[in-house]
């Protein structure tokens, strides 16, 4: 469906530090060497399941060089040169879960702004278009990409709610791989992709909304 990416030779289109393109474009390796501006797409799944709200994470593949084996929005990837949220959306949802999906069925929430220096020598400087992506119920043919993604993550919204605002210490949840095999799993906040603005919590927030009904000003 989607053709096949050398991240190797990658090419991004450099923004400037309001987000807009400025017409030049920097290799991946070169981007994340230097602190680089350029975008990217993220997008978590959220479904009923068992009579709650759901939210689905991934758990980065430990060969990444940016935030290895840490829990992730459900699907996240840069925008290759010439690219936006109308093409790469569906195609990252599709390489790193194997689910095709119509942009029309995003549910746009707005731009992040994001930098990620955890990491000696690498410096990741993002606006990300961030999207929630409501589905029927639990997603049952999921194909991981290996390279990409470890396990998924499943939490309840209101548990993990009480989790990312700090009332609890940790969460209970459910590690499922690509067939869906399921391990109760208890997560911790280290072991999420480092940030200092609520992210997690502010999706869980807006998907919690979107599910009694809400449909206006959905804002990341």
């Amino acid at each position: 469906m989607f053709r096949e990416r050398s991240f190797s030779l990658e090419q991004f289109d450099v923004l400037d530090c309001t987000g807009r393109k400025t017409g030049a474009r920097v290799g991946r390796d070169e981007a994340h060497a230097t602190g680089v501006w350029h975008g990217a797409f993220h997008c978590l799944l959220v479904y009923p399941a068992e009579g709650q709200v759901r939210a689905l994470y991934q758990r980065r593949s430990r060969e990444k060089k940016i935030a290895p084996g840490l829990f992730d929005v459900s699907v996240g990837g840069h925008y290759a040169a010439g690219e936006n949220a109308t093409a790469a959306g569906p195609r990252e949802i599709w390489e790193e879960l194997g689910l095709s999906v119509p942009f029309p069925a995003l549910v746009p929430v707005g731009r992040r702004v994001f930098v990620y220096c955890f990491t000696p020598g690498v410096f990741e400087y993002e606006f990300q278009d961030v999207f929630l992506l409501p589905l029927e119920a639990r997603p049952v043919n999921l194909v991981l990409q290996a390279d990409e993604v470890d396990v998924v993550l499943e939490l309840d919204v209101e548990e993990g709610i009480a989790f990312f605002s700090g009332k609890t210490d940790t969460a209970r949840g459910l590690l499922m791989d690509g067939r869906l095999r399921r391990e109760t799993a208890t997560v911790s906040e280290e072991e999420f992709v480092p940030c200092i603005d609520s992210y997690y919590l502010k999706l869980l927030l807006l998907a919690q909304r979107y599910f009694r009904g809400e449909r206006d000003a959905l804002a990341i």
